[in-house]
């Protein structure tokens, strides 16, 4: 797989502006970082987790804190005291099921749910149970700094971006580059060519996280 070089230079000669006369590093890089911005949002194809500690009869787990800020979304939750993937609902579907008076049911959580933007629910609600869940959640991609180390660096790789999608990187990055030199009718081909590999990368992220989440082939989660 390329590094985030490797992508800088081929699009720098794609440009036909070598010497940077245009268009210097620093523009790259940032065309670089919203390219993998726009793919983080668009397919959430990456995806990471965090164990967290529940409170004592408590139906809420505050993540501010605990998930970081390139946070997108949390896309599962995995009760490792039961060995089972808890099923997504909300309030509502509690209230209308179960009754008003569902956060006084006490056993092993089943079903998760988020409350706003910070607040994770899970229920049944798991009295003195202080085990932890794990919250799996999708995540943007880490930006590179033209200075930076091994992760964050110029040799860095996108993890978690199949190799057959950093064309995807280039379109993007041409769209950008070129927009800003007012070639816009190139550009937009460019954004078109991007935009047409949205839904593939979506559907490699979500049928890869689907068998991730189930126990045996074929089974239901």
């Amino acid at each position: 797989m390329d590094t985030a070089a490797q992508t800088i230079e081929n699009v720098r000669q794609r440009l036909e502006d070598p010497d940077g006369v245009f268009f210097t590093d620093a523009d790259l890089v940032r065309a670089y970082n919203d390219a993998l911005d726009e793919m983080s949002e668009a397919s959430e194809i990456r995806e990471s987790s965090v164990y967290v500690k529940r409170r004592k009869w408590c139906a809420y787990i505050d993540l501010r804190g605990v998930l970081p800020p390139n946070a997108l979304r949390v896309t599962a939750v995995w009760n490792p005291n039961s060995s089972r993937w808890l099923d997504p609902t909300s309030v509502r579907e509690l209230d209308e099921t179960v009754g008003r008076q569902w956060e006084a049911n006490v056993g092993t959580s089943r079903w998760w749910w988020m409350r706003g933007l910070w607040h994770l629910g899970s229920y049944p609600v798991a009295g003195d149970d202080m085990s932890p869940l794990r919250i799996h959640y999708s995540t943007m991609f880490p930006h590179v700094e033209e200075s930076g180390g091994p992760v964050t660096g110029m040799s860095s790789r996108p993890n978690d971006l199949p190799p057959e999608f950093l064309a995807v990187v280039e379109d993007y990055m041409m769209y950008d580059l070129l927009a800003e030199r007012k070639e816009v009718k190139k550009a937009l081909g460019f954004f078109g060519s991007f935009q047409g590999s949205m839904p593939n990368l979506r559907d490699l992220g979500e049928n890869r996280m689907r068998r991730d989440r189930t126990p045996k082939l074929g089974a239901k989660r």
